[in-house]
């Protein structure tokens, strides 16, 4: 790497944190990809690069494994490590014969890297060049939430916004929402599971408004061959295999397993996980899977909409709802969505 390579720049983006160094250092996020350390004894550069492969070494603890996840060779990781070192003029790692471990000062070094790769995401969305204004939303997978957004967009096609639609599990959405990636995030949630997420809403600094009650459904699949009980929360006769979207702390199916039907049997079984909406479709068509999930947030019975055998009554209920930062109000675009969302429940 050249040593004057971005100096005397002036970057569009500087995001300033202050590290309690021993040489009083301070780190300045300068794009692309160049991080500044002002100091005062030198002037030193570094690559994003350099510190990706800092983090994967570090993570993997092997130079020859961190090659095969970068796509790149052993000799040009410990050429990328080598060159950082030298910019800092110390050791990040020290050289073993069963691999590599980081020093002292490589521990602290590797701190500041994962804090700088973690916010990456944001910074390149805030250096954007375009002006077209933003719409950043999450979701649990929903047919329903997926065909709504749909239907926002076609309304709002000949606006200049560009649309960043996520469907993650609920930990992920509250993550997201969180870090402030996300403006709003949508999710669905056992009553009983309250007091654990609003635990969680807690640690985040984040809030939810509910927006509607639902059952907790079964979705057979269409060679299964069950038909819908009599009545709600009635007790499937035979143990159900289930696709599903996630697995985390909030997802239905856990809740469901965890207690089992009236009389406490367990009789549910995850037998596919995936994040792909193509899957899911395929295995509820073609097999005999299931899929447990909140119900239709709306009363319409439009062709293909498929039918649900209930799991619980009033007595369970899903939440369904919507996260935002405790205290904010959302912008423009968060607002619109969110209205559209309210208006079609």
């Amino acid at each position: 790497m050249e040593k004057g390579l971005g100096s005397g720049r002036k970057s569009k983006l500087c995001i300033d944190s202050h590290v309690s160094g021993e040489r009083g250092e301070k780190l300045r996020v300068s794009s692309p990809g160049f991080f500044h350390i002002e100091s005062s004894l030198e002037d030193i550069m570094i690559e994003t690069k350099q510190l990706q492969y800092l983090v994967v070494c570090a993570d993997l603890k092997s130079f020859s494994r961190a090659a095969e996840v970068l796509y790149t060779t052993q000799p040009n990781v410990s050429k990328v490590i080598r060159s950082l070192e030298e910019e800092l003029g110390f050791p990040i790692f020290a050289r073993e014969t069963r691999g590599i471990r980081l020093t002292a000062r490589g521990e602290q070094v590797y701190e500041y890297a994962c804090r700088v790769m973690d916010n990456m995401e944001e910074m390149m969305s805030l250096s954007r060049t375009d002006s077209a204004e933003e719409l950043h939303v999450s979701f649990n997978p929903s047919s329903w939430i997926s065909a709504c957004f749909a239907d926002f967009y076609n309304a709002n096609q000949q606006e200049n916004v560009c649309f960043h639609v996520v469907t993650a599990s609920t930990e992920e959405v509250i993550r997201r929402c969180a870090r402030g990636i996300d403006e709003l995030g949508f999710v669905y949630v056992m009553e009983d599971q309250m007091p654990f997420f609003e635990y969680q809403l807690e640690r985040g600094h984040l809030a939810f408004t509910e927006l509607k009650r639902v059952r907790a459904m079964l979705y057979p699949g269409d060679g299964s061959g069950e038909k819908e009980p009599d009545s709600a929360g009635q007790d499937l006769r035979r143990p159900v295999r289930l696709v599903q979207c996630y697995e985390d702390e909030f997802s239905l199916d856990r809740s469901w397993g965890m207690t089992g039907g009236k009389d406490g049997r367990n009789n549910i079984q995850v037998a596919v996980i995936t994040n792909s909406d193509y899957v899911m479709n395929d295995l509820l068509c073609r097999t005999g899977l299931g899929n447990i999930s909140g119900d239709y947030l709306d009363a319409g019975e439009e062709p293909g909409r498929r039918q649900g055998i209930s799991l619980s009554g009033e007595d369970r209920p899903v939440c369904f709802g919507y996260i935002r930062k405790d205290g904010e109000i959302p912008g423009k675009w968060a607002d619109k969505f969110l209205r559209f969302i309210q208006e079609h429940i």
